[in-house]
C-alpha cells in the first residue's frame, strides 16, 4: 500500500511540475507543446503541436495518444490521434491541433500523460509530456490524503475483523438455536403421547418455534448483508494489495536483474583469466613447436643432402648396369653366331663323307679306314639359350619429407 501511495505522489509531483508549454529538441526537428485553452472538469482538452524542421526531414505520420489515470487506479483510458505524413524543409514548420474530452466517474480531475510518436522513414522519435490535475493539490494535501488513505484501509481492517466476529457469534447463536429446535422436536414427540394434557405446551412450542424461525430468517438476513459487506471490503483490500504486490515484484524484478547482471561480470572476469591462462600456455606450446620445427628442419635438410647423394649413386649403378647388359647381349650374340657356323660346318662335312663312302662302295677296293675327324671339328652342336639378364631392385631407406 505504501508503494502505491508512493507512485501516486510521484506522479503527482510530475503532474504539478507541467506547464502550458513544453519544447523538446531532437534533430533533425524541434517539437513544441502547447495547451491552447484553459482545461476544466469534464471538458474538451486542447493540445496544439507545432513540429519545426532543423534540416529537410519527411515525417510519415505523427500519432498522439493521451492517457487520462482515474484516481485511485494505475490503469489508464487511452485514447489515440493519427495525422498523416508530410514533408518540410529547413526553418519550416507544421502545426497540429487536436483536442480530448474524458470526464471521470468522480469530480477530480484525472493525471493526464501525452505520448507523442513522429514516425520518420528510419526511426521513431517519441515524447513524453504529464499534464498535472486542474484542481489545486500541494503536497500537504496530497500527504494528508494519503494519511488518509491508510486509516481507511486500518477502519476497513478493524470492520472486517468486527464482522468476523459477529459472523462467529451469529454462528454460534444459530447452532443454539438448532439445538434448541432440536429438544423442542423432542417434546413435541413425547407431547403426542398426552395431547390433552400437552396441546397448551404444544400451542406454546409452536409459538416459539415460529419466533425463532423468524428470528433465524432475520439472522439469516443480517448474516448475508455482512456477507455482502465483507466480500466488498475484501474486493477493496485484494485491490489494494494487488497494487502493492505489482510494485513489490517490479522492485523484485529490478533486484533480480542487478543481481544477474553482477554474476554475468563476475563469470566474465573468470572467463577472461581462464581464457588468459590458455593463451599463455598455448603461447609456450607455440615456442616448443617452433624449436622442434627448426630442428626438425636442419635434420631434413641433412636427409635431403644424403639423398641426394643416394640418387645420384643410384643413377650411376643404373647406368653401369645397363653398359653391362649391352655388352652381355653383344657377347651373347657372337656366341650363338659361332654356334651356328660350327654346326653348319659340321654338317658339311657329314654329308661329304657321306658322299665319298658312298662312291667307294661302289669300287671294288676296299674300304679304306675312316678318316680321322679333324682336330678343330665339333662333333656335336650345343644350343645356349639366351638367359634375359635380370633387373635387382635396390630399395632405398623410405625418408619423410
Amino acid at each position: 500500500m505504501r508503494g502505491l501511495l508512493a507512485a501516486v505522489l510521484v506522479l503527482a509531483s510530475l503532474a504539478l511540475a507541467g506547464t502550458l508549454t513544453d519544447h523538446f529538441t531532437s534533430p533533425p526537428i524541434e517539437v513544441l507543446v502547447i495547451r491552447t485553452d484553459q482545461w476544466l472538469f469534464c471538458q474538451d482538452y486542447g493540445i496544439t503541436i507545432q513540429v519545426k524542421a532543423m534540416q529537410p526531414v519527411t515525417v510519415s505520420k505523427v500519432r498522439v495518444t493521451a492517457k487520462f489515470f482515474p484516481e485511485g487506479t494505475l490503469i489508464p483510458d487511452v485514447q489515440p490521434k493519427e495525422f498523416p505524413g508530410f514533408s518540410l524543409g529547413t526553418g519550416d514548420w507544421k502545426q497540429l491541433t487536436m483536442s480530448f474530452n474524458y470526464c471521470p466517474r468522480q469530480r477530480i480531475d484525472p493525471l493526464i500523460l501525452l505520448e507523442i510518436s513522429i514516425y520518420l522513414p528510419n526511426y521513431t522519435l517519441s515524447y513524453n509530456y504529464y499534464i498535472g490535475r486542474v484542481l489545486p493539490y500541494t503536497y500537504d494535501d496530497l500527504l494528508a490524503y494519503a494519511a488518509n488513505l491508510e486509516q481507511k484501509v486500518k477502519d476497513l481492517q478493524a470492520q472486517v475483523d468486527q464482522l468476523n466476529k459477529k459472523i462467529e457469534e451469529l454462528k454460534r447463536r444459530l447452532s443454539n438455536k438448532d439445538a434448541e429446535i432440536a429438544n423442542l422436536s423432542t417434546l413435541l414427540a413425547m407431547a403426542r403421547l398426552d395431547n390433552d394434557r400437552l396441546a397448551q405446551a404444544l400451542a406454546q412450542v409452536r409459538a416459539e418455534r415460529d419466533a425463532l424461525r423468524a428470528q433465524l430468517e432475520q439472522t439469516k438476513a443480517q448474516l448475508d448483508e455482512v456477507s455482502r459487506a465483507k466480500a466488498s471490503l475484501e474486493t477493496q483490500l485484494s485491490d489494494t494489495k494487488k497494487q502493492l504486490d505489482d510494485l513489490k515484484k517490479a522492485y523484485g524484478d529490478l533486484s533480480d536483474k542487478y543481481t544477474d547482471a553482477q554474476r554475468t561480470i563476475a563469470d566474465l572476469q573468470a572467463r577472461l583469466s581462464e581464457l588468459q591462462k590458455r593463451y599463455d600456455e598455448l603461447s609456450r606450446s607455440e615456442q616448443q613447436l617452433r624449436e622442434q620445427y627448426y630442428s626438425l628442419s636442419a635434420k631434413y635438410s641433412e636427409l635431403s643432402g644424403r639423398y641426394d647423394q643416394l640418387s645420384k649413386a643410384y643413377d650411376s649403378a643404373m647406368q653401369e648396369k645397363a653398359a653391362l647388359q649391352s655388352r652381355y647381349s653383344e657377347l651373347n650374340t657372337g656366341f650363338t653366331w659361332a654356334v651356328n657356323m660350327a654346326t653348319a660346318l659340321a654338317v658339311a662335312l657329314l654329308f661329304t663323307l657321306a658322299l665319298i663312302l658312298t662312291r667307294r662302295r661302289s669300287q671294288p677296293a676296299p674300304a679304306p679306314a675312316p678318316p680321322a675327324a679333324p682336330a678343330g671339328s665339333v662333333k656335336a652342336a650345343t644350343v645356349i639359350e639366351e638367359q634375359k639378364p635380370t633387373e635387382v631392385l635396390v630399395r632405398w631407406p623410405a625418408t619423410v619429407e
